[in-house]
């Protein structure tokens, strides 16, 4: 549900945003794309995500997402560090401009898999 009500809309809006901001395919230009998304995109949509899977479990509170934030976001931004900009460097550079949501869908499926790890996991551990 997440994948369809918030990933598949932000997704089309940031990219539609992400390459009228910065039209290139040019190194510098894929850099700063890739570097927005680690920045902006990527901890929004890891925020969004762990609001869900507390929504999920019936623990959600503004209490629990702020402590599930602070506990597990850094390590998520730093396993998507490991992750995104490479998806972000094929993406932008080698992949035409019409296809890039179909291949962030599919770099997503197992992004997603990895935040269900860690969304899962009890807070703290």
């Amino acid at each position: 549900m997440i994948g369809a009500l918030y990933f598949a809309p932000a997704a089309h809006y940031w990219y539609g945003a992400i390459f009228r901001i910065l039209p290139g395919k040019g190194l510098v230009s894929t850099l700063q794309k890739a570097l927005l998304g680690q920045v902006i995109f990527g901890p929004s949509f890891t925020c969004i995500f762990f609001a869900s899977s507390l929504i999920q479990s019936g623990t959600f509170s503004f209490a629990s997402w702020g402590t599930k934030i602070r506990n597990d976001l850094p390590a998520a931004w730093l396993a998507g560090t490991a992750f995104w900009p490479l998806v972000d460097v094929i993406s932008y550079s080698l992949i035409p401009v019409r296809m890039i949501p179909l291949f962030i869908n599919m770099c997503s499926l197992v992004w997603t898999i990895y935040l269900s790890i860690v969304a899962n996991q009890e807070s703290g551990k």
